[in-house]
């Protein structure tokens, strides 16, 4: 539905009737959960190389100045916090690319991909290393701030719970 033309050209009505057009054409599977298989790829490595990294910068920061990690101070856990961020979508987003094609292609006639490997191969064919990466600094912009925010405060909370 994000997807769709706006106006005239809708494609569907409302959320049910998005249900219903994708289960008549291809089946609850293969119409709901169409582009499932990458989105789990991007989530599982995109969040495991979130976390991995921030924790690593948190520990060698810990280790290198001879602290407690609770008195690393939250300019820098919002700074490790952010560069986790650009570390996440720059390891997930040829994922997130195929993802989004996948779930903003067409069905039936109009369908362009059969499958992952299928949208995998064709992005490369037609636009080589690039097509993976098209709009990736917009989306870094947005990873920096967001991610910087997320992990203060989850971790200023759990210092404040600890305490």
């Amino acid at each position: 539905m994000q997807t769709q033309p706006h106006g005239a050209g809708r494609l569907y009505s409302g959320p049910l009737d998005c249900v219903r057009k994708l289960s008549a054409h291809q089946g609850v599977l293969a119409g709901l959960y169409r582009g499932e298989a990458v989105t789990i790829l991007r989530e599982a490595q995109a969040y495991g190389v979130w976390f991995l990294s921030f924790e690593y910068m948190m520990n060698a920061d810990a280790l290198r100045n001879k602290i407690e990690r609770k008195e690393i101070p939250s300019w820098k856990i919002a700074f490790y916090g952010g560069l986790a961020g650009e570390a996440l979508w720059l390891g997930s987003y040829p994922f997130d690319v195929v993802k989004s094609k996948m779930q903003s292609d067409g069905f039936g006639a109009g369908q362009r991909y059969k499958g992952m490997r299928d949208c995998f191969g064709q992005t490369w064919r037609a636009e080589g290393v690039r097509g993976f990466w098209k709009g990736i600094a917009p989306t870094l912009l947005r990873a920096m701030p967001v991610s910087a925010g997320t992990f203060a405060v989850v971790e200023m909370t759990m210092r404040a719970i600890s305490s």
